[in-house]
């Protein structure tokens, strides 16, 4: 890699959206800017003047034709489009004015509707995982290496869950704002 570009790995779960953004924003805070970020979780930054990029993230998949629309309402309204993660995980910033942290969602249900979209994705997901693995997690295999594969769909579904219930606590702590 460049010497004027850094890759850094980091976790962050869909309802931790905030404190994403706020590492991205001290990220270029310090001179290095988002670039483009890929599984997992992997995130490139090129080297630059700091500057103050506020970032924001939404959770949207759409045909191409819908995507090159969508990203030309963002850039009306003064967002620069980064990147994506997953063909789902939309990236924007925007530089701040005078300490000023602009949004995308205006308002509380246009937030909670991005929590229901990533709650509904994972939902899909466990029922997935459930109808493709309950049978190799459940039966009994006479591989030595089958206790693995198991253990790994139990933790994998243990994940999506928390998910789930995870994403069900913050809309609702966001509806009662």
């Amino acid at each position: 890699m460049a010497e004027n570009a850094i890759r850094k790995i980091k976790w962050f779960w869909p309802w931790q959206d905030e404190k994403e953004e706020a590492w991205l924003r001290s990220m270029s805070q310090k001179g290095w800017h988002l670039s483009s970020v890929g599984l997992p979780c992997i995130y490139r930054f090129r080297a630059g003047e700091p500057r103050d990029y506020v970032y924001r993230l939404d959770y949207q998949t759409f045909p191409k034709k819908d995507k090159q629309e969508y990203q030309q309402l963002f850039r009306d309204a003064g967002w620069e489009y980064v990147d994506e993660m997953s063909g789902w995980q939309q990236y924007f910033r925007k530089e701040a004015r005078e300490g000023e942290a602009p949004e995308i969602f205006t308002d509380v249900e246009s937030k909670v509707a991005m929590y229901k979209r990533v709650l509904a994705g994972s939902t899909f997901f466990v029922v997935i995982w459930v109808a493709a693995f309950s049978h190799s997690i459940w039966g009994d295999y006479p591989y030595s290496w089958w206790g693995i594969i198991q253990v790994i769909s139990l933790l994998v579904m243990g994940c999506l869950i928390y998910a789930i219930i995870r994403l069900a606590i913050r809309i609702r702590q966001l509806r009662r704002l």
